[in-house]
């Protein structure tokens, strides 16, 4: 069904489809039935990069779950932040998310340091007191284990051309991980997938790899809900000046369809024929 806040395009082989349905954008006859994984790599990412699709998400009953990667220790803005910054962020976070609509039982968090997820690409047996998810550590375990209790339709994904490592480090472990989430590999952490979910980028501060194919567009409302979640990270004392960027571009927000490219010597059997 429509929903007059919302309108939304999707380009088909160069053709604009608009409407004002969020099931007939994804081209989903029951929407209402879907799980949709939020991979945010800090806990600001989703409300800049998504705060309008999150809202059309909710608004049409979609199970909306958003897994944050890092624990922000490294967001202070003064030395007097230093110490308390976590918890500060995690309250703010979760103001946030309230803002758009999220349930604390919606939000899951790794908890990986800010700024150092280099040390935690992979998997390996976890050593002491180190955070574990069924004896392991590393993205790869961690990812594969949320991918398979929150069994989701469609993950959507900071795209992998943003400058902050943590934005490339998430990306690219989270897409091998949906193969590994949908294999036999490493059983402790859950059953494997019937399905790969629908993968799908959004920009959060750099340009997609290639141009998106869906668009988001709001009424001035929904932007403002959007643009009160980033504005609850008061400790960023640049927020200020990032709400008024996003609210200068205006209620539009794109995502980029991943279509994976498989290797198959067949593709390129031609060129040597």
């Amino acid at each position: 069904m429509p929903n007059e806040l919302f309108r939304f395009t999707r380009l088909i082989n160069g053709q604009k489809q608009r409407t004002g349905a969020l099931g007939e954008l994804f081209q989903s006859s029951a929407i209402k039935n879907e799980t949709w994984l939020m991979v945010s790599p800090h806990d600001d990412d989703l409300a800049i990069g998504a705060g309008l699709l999150v809202q059309s998400a909710l608004a049409e009953g979609v199970d909306l779950q958003v897994l944050v990667v890092t624990d922000g220790c490294q967001g202070y803005c003064t030395l007097e932040q230093r110490d308390h910054i976590v918890e500060t962020r995690r309250a703010e976070m979760l103001d946030s998310f309230r803002i758009l609509g999220f349930s604390a039982q919606k939000i899951h968090t790794i908890g990986y340091p800010d700024a150092n997820l280099f040390s935690y690409q992979g998997r390996r047996n976890a050593v002491g007191t180190e955070m574990s998810i069924a004896g392991h550590t590393g993205l790869q375990n961690a990812f594969t284990y949320h991918l398979r209790h929150v069994r989701p339709t469609r993950v959507f994904v900071p795209t992998p051309t943003d400058l902050h490592p943590d934005h490339q480090i998430t990306h690219n472990e989270l897409m091998i991980c949906l193969f590994h989430a949908g294999g036999a590999i490493w059983p402790e952490l859950g059953k494997p997938l019937a399905d790969v979910p629908k993968v799908y980028e959004m920009a959060v501060y750099c340009d997609f790899i290639d141009k998106p194919n869906i668009e988001i567009h709001a009424v001035n409302t929904v932007l403002e809900t959007k643009l009160a979640s980033i504005a609850a990270y008061k400790s960023q004392l640049q927020i200020a000046a990032l709400v008024e960027n996003v609210r200068q571009a205006g209620a539009f927000e794109y995502l980029r369809e991943v279509q994976f490219k498989l290797y198959s010597p067949n593709n390129y059997k031609s060129l040597f024929a």
